[in-house]
């Protein structure tokens, strides 16, 4: 996820263009009270995420809780997490975090894997601070050539370690994201993160998050109506449905089943536009946030851009396709997606 091409790293300001408002914020009336955003940056501070998603319009929003990309940061203070707070409070934004990228519970590494331990259990923290319901994490990667089966009773291990079951109350909750299986990731098939979910056997403490991208590229067909049947069968049949808390909404540059991990634009990748309308329209995710990962070359202007692609499924109206624009330079467009395994 390089760059401003996705999710910035947070340790530095986002572009220009993305720390203006944009021009035509969303409202209320066309989210027709669903839990709808994008990920937001916290350059500047915490506090400057609530004041961005409020000028988009959003109804839900993601942040990272430090730079992405760094183990340490410097300690979240008691008056800045109060702000952050009383801010979101006011807002009406429902906000969650996602974890830093270097972490992996699930290393063969044991420095690597206490690191990963300790870097959660701070992220933790600081959710907790900031009232946050959940974390979303990625499940990590199994070492090259290894079963994947050694790699997730790690990962459940560790898991257990941080987060005994005992423990009251559950607090911040864990949603293991779905991935595209790419390299030698984890949680790129639904029966591997159902595995981990009942062995931990604590649905007060674990959840998943859906990502289209990573689904589509993983091989789960949601383009259209009888795939996205078939999905969700697939999902309530492992029991992982009512288990679910957020849901990224990303269309895929990589191609169906490729198992690569490139997120686009919404209508312009190979999962296509239409294939967000079964999602939008099933009602069983009408109070599950959803949050967009999409490039940001135009800043929060793409952020807008891309929602309203989607929002006519919301009242069965046909959407229109997205205006081409700066966001489809080609050069811009190299730099869109998310880093190798190695980087987990």
């Amino acid at each position: 996820m390089p760059g401003s091409s996705r999710k910035e790293a947070e340790g530095a300001a986002p572009p220009s263009r993305g720390r203006q408002p944009p021009v035509c914020p969303l409202s209320a009336p066309e989210l027709r009270g669903r839990l709808l955003g994008a990920h937001v940056s916290i350059a500047g501070g915490i506090e400057r995420a609530v004041e961005r998603a409020a000028q988009c319009g959003f109804s839900a929003a993601q942040i990272f809780l430090k730079n992405c990309r760094q183990w340490t940061a410097p300690a979240l203070g008691a008056e800045e997490a109060l702000a952050f707070r009383r801010a979101a409070s006011a807002s009406g934004i429902y906000f969650f975090a996602h974890a830093g990228y270097l972490l992996n519970l699930a290393a063969s590494s044991d420095p690597l894997a206490e690191r990963s331990s300790e870097a959660l259990r701070e992220e933790v923290r600081r959710a907790a601070r900031l009232g946050l319901p959940f974390l979303v994490l990625h499940p990590g990667a199994a070492a090259p050539g290894e079963d994947p089966d050694a790699a997730l009773a790690r990962l459940v291990r560790r898991l257990r370690a941080l987060f005994p079951k005992e423990a009251s109350p559950a607090g911040v909750r864990i949603a293991l994201e779905t991935m595209s299986g790419q390299g030698n990731q984890l949680g790129w098939r639904l029966e591997q993160l159902r595995r981990v979910l009942e062995e931990l056997d604590d649905p007060e403490r674990f959840a998943i998050c859906l990502d289209t991208a990573h689904l589509w590229a993983a091989g789960y067909p949601l383009a259209t109506p009888t795939g996205y049947r078939a999905f969700i069968g697939m999902l309530e049949g492992l029991g992982l449905a009512d288990r679910v808390c957020a849901i990224h909404l990303n269309d895929s540059a990589a191609a169906f089943g490729s198992r690569r991990d490139r997120h686009e634009h919404l209508g312009k990748g190979s999962l296509g536009l239409a294939g967000f309308g079964p999602l939008l329209r099933d009602p069983r995710w009408s109070r599950i946030p959803m949050v967009l990962e999409t490039p940001k070359v135009e800043g929060v202007e793409d952020d807008c851009r891309n929602l309203r692609a989607i929002l006519p499924f919301l009242s069965g109206t046909r959407p229109e396709p997205l205006r081409k624009g700066p966001e489809t330079d080609p050069v811009a467009e190299k730099s869109i997606g998310v880093p190798p395994t190695a980087d987990l």
